[in-house]
């Protein structure tokens, strides 16, 4: 069981209103909350409550333990007991009042609160309470302006009684890998992946992560590269561990921890890929940051993983951000922090910037209701950029339920189709296939199928003119080889004039190149096989 730990003040000598027998029943409540069994603990104090009504010590242990428990506003009714006064004394005690109420959502009350801290006291005041100032005024806005949302549990399949969070969506859209708290019994719970395929429009049930990926320490917050032939995750414990979580990477199905400089003697969790894989994002602790946990990057050089740099105080607060995720536009972060203003305690959020030269411009809150008074995390996002999941403590199967959303307009990526998606996946000087560029037999006549394939190309190339290409073409082993080699040589340069003649210059088109039947992908012995064969490409020179 959570419990959170209050420092309890015991006074050093015996006022003449409780006694010593009263003194061990209170010293018994303690021991009884320490152990956790709250409900012992709360029998006890109520009782000397009876006798003592004013008695500090048990209606803070009172307050907490109804904390404990979830009851906020009874936990507010015991410190409005003691703490009723706008004086200096009663600031802390205000101040958790202020910080109960806003938690629970009364966002007027807290406010109210806030205020009155700041009144006494505003020059002692640290900007948290400022901040939780503007955060009531936005959170009051919010409610009465909200967004169009409709969260969908994505069911039985997926979520559990347990707690499911930090979804993973492959690139292609047709896997699902999250996280789930095994919890087994009271003294002990771990964390391990699990796995849901998507079956038409539905995930199927998720079974554990096939492999040697979870053990029985703590797995979690796995994400996949945008070529799917890596993965991320972290790691806890572990023996080759640094700090007590890392960072590791799993490619061809052999696992090994990330090292120096990314993973240190701090905490380092929540890694994703760039989708051009040219950086790893992160969360760490380490004190060479803004706040607790801050969002950093390490760029992937040839001699490995650069030393990180913090994204910067535009992103990272003096409090915790906390489960990056890069879209497929890269051009676009969501993430989650409980130090911007916001609703509540952890928030989601946007930033974006104009090309990925630049850095993360202004954040956004996304608004209520996506965002509550409760814990909203892990948002990712489909390359179509708009359908999102995230995880919440919203009424569900268990505590932390995976839901699905369609995002509100002002907050959508921009939509990525698959021929991006094949160039962020590869890198310069291999081989992109343009799949719907077919010719008919012994023809290099493009079809209307092959513009519409074209036209995503001119698309991107127009969008990145630094980018330059060759162009080449390919036949299957069928008919006289010279005879392929010219008709491949055609196709490539019917492309290549369509390009040229729709507006892409000609110093991003390199060359085009036949190649016949020499550069097989697949065997000539089956259709399928001479059907791959059978194609138009080209790679990206830079």
């Amino acid at each position: 069981m959570r419990i959170i730990i209050f420092l309890l003040c015991i006074s050093s000598y015996l006022s003449f209103s409780q006694t010593n027998r009263d003194y061990k029943k209170y010293d018994l409540a303690v021991q009884n909350f320490k152990q956790g069994d709250l409900d012992k603990s709360k029998k006890i104090l109520q009782k000397l409550l009876k006798k003592q009504p004013l008695w500090k010590q048990p209606i803070l242990l009172l307050a907490t333990i109804s904390e404990n428990e979830g009851d906020f506003l009874e936990a507010i009714y015991y410190l409005n007991l003691i703490y009723q006064k706008s004086t200096i004394e009663h600031l802390k005690g205000l101040e958790r009042i202020a910080n109960l109420y806003f938690k629970n959502g009364y966002y007027e009350k807290a406010k109210e609160y806030y205020t009155s801290v700041w009144k006494i006291d505003s020059i002692n005041c640290n900007d948290k309470t400022l901040i939780n100032i503007k955060s009531c005024d936005f959170a009051i806005f919010q409610k009465r302006n909200p967004k169009q949302f409709n969260p969908i549990n994505l069911g039985s399949n997926i979520n559990s009684e347990m707690r499911e969070y930090f979804p993973a969506i492959s690139i292609k859209g047709d896997k699902l890998v999250f996280t789930r708290l095994i919890e087994e019994n009271y003294k002990r719970s771990q964390e391990d992946f699990y796995l849901s395929y998507k079956d038409q429009n539905n995930w199927i049930q998720a079974i554990p992560f096939p492999g040697k990926l979870n053990t029985n320490m703590n797995e979690g917050t796995l994400s996949f590269s945008y070529s799917d032939n890596k993965i991320v995750y972290t790691a806890c414990d572990r023996k080759d561990s640094k700090g007590r979580c890392d960072l590791y990477i799993m490619e061809n199905n052999i696992s090994y921890n990330l090292g120096s400089p990314v993973n240190t003697i701090y905490w380092e969790s929540q890694g994703v890929f760039s989708p051009d894989g040219e950086y790893l994002y992160f969360v760490s602790n380490n004190p060479g940051g803004y706040g607790g946990k801050d969002i950093w990057r390490s760029k992937l050089t040839n001699d490995g993983f650069s030393i990180p740099e913090n994204l910067g105080p535009e992103i990272n607060t003096e409090y915790d951000e906390i489960s990056p995720f890069i879209h497929p536009d890269n051009l676009t972060l969501y993430f989650s922090s409980n130090g911007h203003i916001g609703m509540g305690d952890y928030d989601l959020f946007i930033s974006r910037r104009n090309t990925t030269n630049l850095n993360w411009g202004k954040v956004e809150n996304l608004g209520f209701p996506i965002n509550t008074h409760r814990v909203e995390n892990s948002l990712i996002v489909e390359k179509d950029g708009l359908t999102a999941y995230y995880t919440s403590d919203l009424s569900g199967y268990g505590k932390e339920d995976i839901f699905t959303f369609t995002l509100p307009r002002e907050y959508q990526a921009k939509q990525i189709n698959n021929l991006e998606l094949e160039i962020l996946s590869n890198k310069p000087g291999d081989e992109v296939i343009l799949n719907n560029v077919n010719f008919s037999f012994n023809s290099f006549k493009l079809n209307q199928a092959s513009i519409k394939e074209l036209n995503f190309l001119i698309d991107y190339l127009i969008k990145n003119p630094e980018k330059k290409i060759t162009i080449e073409g390919h036949t299957d082993n069928v008919g006289n080889e010279e005879d392929n080699l010219i008709l491949s040589k055609k196709r490539a340069e019917s492309v290549y004039n369509f390009l040229l003649n729709n507006g892409i210059k000609s110093n991003q088109l390199i060359s085009f190149e036949g190649f016949g039947e020499s550069r097989p992908v697949s065997s000539n012995s089956s259709e399928k096989g001479r059907e791959e064969n059978r194609r138009t490409s080209f790679r990206l020179v830079q």
